[in-house]
């Protein structure tokens, strides 16, 4: 009899515990079902240019250094400051903004042979790198292959070979030093990262740019997922002629 008098009240302890845990216990986050962007008026080249002392004057924001158009995806201004944090959580106007900008990396410029540029995605539709994560759709990939940059003089045109998420190996950020690999063994490497194909040819005077955002791929977002990367060949360089 004693025993069954010390047994209920453990019984109940452990009862009332699995069912605090059903309530309290966290449940995994999952990433926002992403579909294709449609746009009303669809993004496009611009033809006559794009004047970017003209921005900057408008914005009074000098760290305007270009522009950035993926056709159907992504139109924004390019910032760039003295560091990487800055536009992490400022505007184009500098007003402190957790939605941040797209902005180059400090250490480089338009004339390097890595080009890197970073924007925030999230559950929140118009953050500006959100739909780079389309980008996991193999038939997005091949129909939104174009990317085209505006300097100040400048018009870079850049072909996509490469779309992936990196979860752990940083190298692609290196500018100078790729962990022993030549150049042109670097751009095989993130090539071949790729989830899916594209028959470029990649060569020693070989130009691309890195565009990152935060991965919502589903499958890897409530794990703490890394960074969704779009990488880019320079096909083109013409004057950015504007009226």
């Amino acid at each position: 009899m004693k025993k069954k008098k010390i047994l209920i009240p453990i019984l109940l302890t452990i009862i009332i515990g699995l069912i605090s845990l059903i309530y309290i216990a966290p449940k995994k986050e999952k990433a926002p079902e992403l579909k294709p962007i449609i746009l009303e008026q669809p993004i496009e080249k611009e033809k006559n240019g794009i004047n970017i002392e003209k921005l900057q004057s408008d914005y009074n924001n000098d760290n305007i250094i270009g522009y950035i158009i993926i056709p159907n995806v992504v139109n924004y201004p390019i910032l760039q400051t003295d560091n990487n944090e800055y536009y992490l959580n400022h505007d184009i106007e500098k007003n402190q903004n957790i939605k941040g900008s797209i902005f180059m990396d400090y250490r480089v410029t338009y004339n390097d042979n890595k080009i890197l540029i970073y924007g925030h995605s999230g559950k929140e539709q118009d953050l500006p790198f959100l739909q780079l994560n389309n980008y996991d759709d193999e038939s997005f990939f091949k129909d939104n292959s174009i990317i085209y940059l505006y300097s100040k003089d400048k018009v870079y045109t850049y072909e996509i070979f490469s779309s992936y998420v990196e979860t752990k190996d940083l190298d692609y950020v290196n500018i100078k030093s790729f962990n022993g690999l030549t150049w042109l063994e670097h751009l095989e490497k993130l090539k071949e990262k790729s989830n899916f194909k594209k028959d470029i040819t990649l060569t020693n005077d070989t130009k691309i740019l890195i565009l990152q955002t935060c991965s919502m791929n589903q499958s890897i977002y409530s794990e703490g997922g890394k960074y969704k990367l779009i990488i880019a060949k320079l096909i083109n360089t013409e004057d950015n002629l504007f009226e």
